[in-house]
């Protein structure tokens, strides 16, 4: 049998919460899919901003002479 200290029983106990964290997560996002229809996702709001927002280059140009 195995003789773990204070420490390395709560690393073990951490791991073991994430990955139940995680496999809970994966479920509800499994029965729960988003409606795109209703709620825009980031990359649906991202894209709109871009669309409404052409690219500005905000930087000066160099000039070709330089001293």
């Amino acid at each position: 049998m195995f003789v773990l200290t204070k420490e390395e029983k709560r690393v073990i106990c951490f791991v073991m919460l994430a990955i139940l964290v995680g496999l809970a997560v994966k479920e509800y996002r499994r029965n729960h899919p988003v409606s795109t229809n209703t709620q825009p996702g980031l990359k649906q709001s991202l894209r709109k901003q871009m669309e409404a927002k052409p690219w500005q280059n905000s930087t000066p140009a160099l000039s070709a002479a330089s001293p």
